[in-house]
């Protein structure tokens, strides 16, 4: 009998059944059936119940199938754009629970998304009918006082990592927003308010435990498997899943100057031809990140967002040329808790909206990308969209691009066009916003050279993903062959085994 005709023939039957029968009937015909899935390649399949009950039995965390509790909670990422459904979540408790996972993907040949904050621009925390491995569950922060070294966990998130080694007054570079997660901030390079000073997050990676393709649990660091740890600083999600990332750290803190400095609009062309000289000459510990978006309450503006990471009584010196290029019209600058700072943008990016970026290095603020900026910014745009210049160069600047997979050390800026709805179900908003931004950004992109991976766009055809690794690419085909030779890990600014 062809099994189609059995199961419906099975169903009907026991659609005639006593109610208690027919609960008991309906939970064996579930836990008999097949779940349907999407290969690693994209075909169509189907994993056994049996299967997964095995896979649920290994691990100390969780296996969530779409009927488990939990389960739509662990699907959601915080760009509500994507809106994803895996066959099943692997909530890992620790690296024997990702070993298990990776294995069963393999062995099923499934698509394979990694979830370490649920944070990604490009939604690639998730996926559709396959196999989300989520690592929220193990977001542990240890630090060693007498190394200055910090064992962190994937699931962790930054303002937790910043919150544990504030508590000893030590630092490394984390990001800007505190509710982005610690793996793929790292793997992607990293930017963050100390970067200037103290170099990206993955300058500051000494050694990690990465489970590979083949299931095996790898250390390294600078004496064993250097190789791999020079691909996870800044080469993405491609070589693996980090267990625990092993960070420097640096004496700073708690304290620290910075805010918000806002500027009229009308004055934006002067406003940013100064920033741009004062960018450019800035000691590394200032890190001045501007942009033009609109105010509820003050309307258009010209904005910097700063942080000076030196002693606090000198950052007040270092920033008082900002405040001369015009009169502010909101000045919250001042001596501010490190951790406190880190939250700064928490509420302006929340969990759940629709979010939209596109992104890519410009080496210096040009009068012609000035003008570019004021014509987007002048005519109509939607309500929640902005142009940002995060400010880089310092320690950035003086590693060689060949010494980590990130590539592009030399840029002043890296330039942004970001949009945002707020009811990610609200179709028209979404499309209106991306948009927006994609017609806005074909006169910026000419500006740019490569792009930030922990930003990419679905809009990002594999030559943009590929000019962004720059020289570093071939080195990082050669270490893809190595450690996934099958492209298991692809769902990233994915670096395929063989030249493309």
């Amino acid at each position: 009998m062809r099994r189609r005709t059995f199961c419906t023939s099975a169903l009907a039957y026991i659609s005639t059944m006593p109610l208690p029968l027919r609960a008991f009937a309906a939970s064996g015909a579930e836990a008999s059936a097949e779940i349907p899935v999407i290969r690693r390649q994209g075909g169509e399949g189907f994993v056994s119940r049996k299967d997964c009950d095995d896979l649920r039995a290994s691990l100390r965390g969780a296996l969530l199938l779409s009927s488990d509790p939990g389960y739509d909670n662990a699907r959601h990422l915080w760009n509500g754009a994507f809106d994803r459904h895996p066959a099943m979540i692997a909530k890992c408790a620790g690296a024997a629970d990702v070993i298990q996972a990776v294995n069963f993907a393999r062995a099923h040949d499934l698509l394979v998304a990694v979830r370490g904050g649920g944070h990604s621009f490009s939604g690639q925390s998730a996926c559709d009918k396959g196999l989300m491995i989520d690592l929220s569950l193990m977001h542990s922060v240890h630090v060693d006082l007498v190394l200055r070294r910090a064992r962190v966990e994937p699931g962790a998130m930054l303002g937790e990592f910043d919150r544990e080694a504030q508590s000893f007054g030590l630092v490394t570079t984390a990001g800007a927003v505190s509710h982005t997660g610690v793996a793929g901030l790292t793997l992607g390079g990293g930017f963050g308010r100390l970067a200037r000073r103290f170099g990206l997050a993955c300058d500051n990676l000494r050694a990690a435990d990465v489970v590979t393709a083949d299931g095996r649990l790898v250390e390294t660091s600078a004496n064993e498997n250097p190789d791999l740890l020079w691909g996870l600083r800044g080469g993405g999600g491609n070589f693996g899943i980090v267990t625990s990332f092993e960070y420097g750290l640096h004496p700073a803190g708690p304290i620290m100057y910075g805010g918000d400095l806002l500027f009229a609009a009308s004055d934006a062309r002067a406003i940013l031809t100064q920033f741009a000289g004062f960018a450019a000459e800035a000691p590394d510990e200032m890190y001045v990140a501007g942009g033009m978006w609109t105010d509820e309450k003050l309307g258009p503006i010209v904005g910097f967002n700063i942080c000076y990471c030196g002693r606090p009584e000198d950052g007040e010196r270092a920033i008082a040329p900002l405040r001369t290029f015009r009169k502010p019209v909101r000045d919250r600058l001042g001596p501010t808790p490190y951790v406190r700072m880190q939250t700064d943008f928490d509420a302006t990016y929340p969990w759940g909206w629709g979010y939209y970026e596109r992104s890519g290095f410009i080496k210096k603020l040009t009068p012609e990308v000035i003008d570019s900026v004021i014509a987007i910014m002048d005519a109509p745009y939607p309500a929640d969209a902005d142009i940002y210049f995060v400010h880089q160069g310092g320690a950035i600047a003086r590693t060689k691009p060949e010494a980590t997979a990130f590539w592009h050390r030399d840029p002043l800026f890296a330039l942004l066009i970001e949009t945002d709805w707020h009811d990610p179900s609200d179709g028209r908003a979404r499309d209106e916003s991306m948009q927006w931004a994609r017609t806005q950004w074909a006169a910026l992109q000419k500006f740019t050279d490569g792009f930030y991976v922990n930003e990419l766009s679905a809009d990002d055809p594999h030559a943009r993903v590929r000019s962004t690794y720059g020289g570093n690419y071939t080195r990082l085909v050669q270490l893809k062959k190595k450690y996934d030779p099958k492209n298991l890990f692809h769902m990233n600014a994915n670096v395929p085994p063989s030249e493309v």
